[in-house]
């Protein structure tokens, strides 16, 4: 609600400034400390990798916020034009990916992707409303709109039935690529003693796991890589709880397919779904398969939710390329195993929101969610969680922090010595 309301302020904000001014400087400022934030969280982490894509995105959302930010001062219709081009850039990713998986609300999906197409032809051709005044206008409703999103969102926790997931509140269950399935399960509190065995993730990549002809790195790294028969690879992830719980979703019939057929399957609704089967094991999976390219562990996570809920979702096997493959089993398993973790630590749980790895989280998310879950940025998600869930260096300031405040206890019970 404190989030909501502060969304609110910051449209009444504009509203004064626009009033007073009557110009865009501080939407302006907004989006390219925005962008700018975007960019350095999304390139810290590449900074310490090889992943060069990543890190040339960063370099190029550091730039576009850093010249929002500054151009505005030499000529406000070049800042215009540069949030015009970001506009133009979203609404295609909205439009192509809505376009091509056809999933549930994709129409809803689709006419958002068409309104940033016009609002970048409106601020271009600076008709029939000036973009001083059309910009404003503009994120005076993206604010109002998400103070009622948080809003809704504020109200659906507080009536939440006691044991239940987040993931069953309905601003998340009616946005998804298809209805929700496996969520009527108890979800108990988390416990705070360490399990025995870690939770392991494990990657298939798609350039690791085939003969891949050609150098697409984007298309390779994050969607499909091409082998040398035109065949398209995907990948494969699965998820194991000890020897118990081994999820690992695959087609009952393999699905070999060339880029073209692969574009065709692209289709999230149920109607499009086929046959699936279970793996049974880790090790039956090497053998007919190959050796898995990553391994991820989670040291602490929600064994009884997380054994709760497989029992629900595991009586339907039905494989969907897009919607319900084997990433978006495991990310949604991985989601009833790590929610409530960073609740247990009071207010180190709050300073997250400084952290990073957790803004970098949602980046993730919100591609894969406009898209789907792919092998790949499953492996991208999992490692960030993995850095901002185990957290080894707040760790070790918390037990310097806890032998500062032993030894200052020490010296204050010591018998005073004569001086």
């Amino acid at each position: 609600m404190l989030a909501a309301l502060g969304c609110m302020a910051g449209a009444g904000g504009i509203v004064a400034d626009l009033i007073r001014h009557g110009t865009l400087s501080a939407p302006i400022t907004l989006t390219g400390l925005f962008i700018l934030m975007q960019g350095v969280i999304e390139g810290l982490p590449a900074l310490s990798g090889t992943n060069r894509l990543t890190l040339g995105k960063s370099l190029l959302l550091i730039t576009a916020g850093a010249g929002i930010l500054f151009l505005p001062h030499f000529g406000r219709p070049s800042a215009a034009w540069l949030l015009s081009l970001l506009l133009l850039l979203d609404g295609g990713f909205r439009v192509i990916s809505s376009g091509l998986m056809r999933c549930r609300r994709w129409q809803i999906k689709m006419s958002i992707g068409c309104g940033e197409f016009l609002l970048c032809a409106m601020i271009i051709t600076d008709w029939p409303v000036p973009h001083h005044i059309l910009i404003p206008v503009m994120f005076i409703f993206l604010l109002l709109g998400w103070s009622l999103n948080l809003t809704k969102v504020a109200w659906q926790i507080h009536r939440l039935p006691v044991q239940s997931s987040v993931a069953t509140l309905e601003l998340f269950t009616s946005k998804g690529l298809r209805e929700p399935h496996g969520l009527d399960y108890c979800h108990p509190d988390v416990n705070d003693s360490t399990p025995q065995q870690p939770l392991n993730l494990y990657i298939w990549t798609p350039t690791g796991s085939g003969n891949v002809a050609g150098s697409r790195p984007w298309f390779d790294r994050w969607v499909a890589a091409i082998d040398h028969r035109g065949v398209v690879s995907t990948g494969h992830t699965s998820l194991a709880m000890g020897n118990e719980i081994y999820i690992s979703l695959y087609p009952e019939d393999d699905i070999e397919l060339d880029l073209k057929g692969f574009l065709q399957t692209l289709r999230a609704r149920q109607e499009f779904d086929v046959a699936g089967r279970l793996q049974p094991s880790l090790e039956q999976e090497i053998r007919s398969w190959c050796v898995p390219d990553r391994r991820i562990s989670l040291s602490h996570y929600n064994q009884a939710a997380l054994r709760n809920y497989w029992e629900k979702y595991a009586t339907d096997t039905h494989y969907n390329l897009t919607s319900r493959n084997c990433s978006t089993s495991v990310i949604q398993a991985l989601d009833v195993a790590t929610e409530g973790l960073l609740g247990k630590r009071g207010l180190y749980g709050f300073l997250t929101v400084f952290n990073p790895d957790f803004w970098l989280l949602s980046l993730i998310r919100s591609r894969a969610e406009g898209m789907t879950w792919t092998p790949g940025l499953v492996m991208d998600y999992c490692q960030t969680l993995q850095r901002l869930l185990e957290c080894p260096q707040r760790a070790a300031a918390r037990k310097q922090a806890s032998g500062w405040l032993r030894s200052l206890r020490q010296v204050r019970r010591a018998p005073r010595g004569i001086h």
